[in-house]
């Protein structure tokens, strides 16, 4: 009679384990997940942070230093703008699909609005005025991103797209964007 009684009992204990297991497994991939979004969000603003003040501390650098390396006479190679932002996400930029990072001079009228908004300075002289994609170096509104001076700045944007790893299992969105803006004023 043991013998059965303890037979239907491990099969009762299989039961309630898989249930509870089950539980635990979303909350603890949910907890995972939430933290890598975390750790992604943090990085992207440091970068971000740092890529603006490089920028402004490299203002006499050429226009095309955004984008591309500078090298000086004596042999002194400057990474880019933009590939220095990238480097200080220490790789965090890979858990980002679509990612795209752009330096441009800000627009002083958007820091007085309330609230405050980072936008690039525009070459544009049409009412209402038309500022720029900073993505987009072919924009005929784009002025170069050094084309400033004291007491204005530059601001460094990093955009990508965040994709859960499982996101049906969890019910989050499939797609999370993420676009960041730092601004860094210059020092005259």
């Amino acid at each position: 009679m043991k013998l059965h009684r303890a037979a239907r009992r491990r099969g009762m204990t299989i039961v309630e384990s898989a249930l509870v297991l089950a539980v635990f497994c979303l909350l603890l991939f949910g907890i995972f997940e939430y933290c890598r979004f975390l750790y992604v969000m943090h990085v992207v603003q440091n970068a971000a942070r740092d890529g603006s003040r490089y920028a402004v501390v490299n203002m006499d650098k050429p226009s095309t230093f955004d984008a591309t390396d500078y090298t000086d006479a004596s042999g002194t190679v400057y990474p880019s703008v933009q590939k220095f932002t990238t480097n200080r996400l220490g790789g965090g930029n890979k858990q980002l699909a679509n990612f795209k990072v752009a330096a441009f001079p800000v627009d002083e009228t958007g820091l007085t609005l309330s609230p405050p908004v980072v936008r690039p300075k525009t070459a544009s002289t049409a009412t209402p005025k038309v500022y720029p994609d900073p993505f987009t170096a072919s924009d005929p509104n784009r002025t170069a991103w050094n084309q400033t001076s004291f007491p204005s700045g530059i601001g460094v944007r990093i955009y990508g797209e965040y994709n859960p790893i499982l996101p049906t299992f969890l019910r989050m969105p499939t797609m999370i964007k993420i676009d960041i803006t730092a601004m860094a004023n210059c020092e005259g």
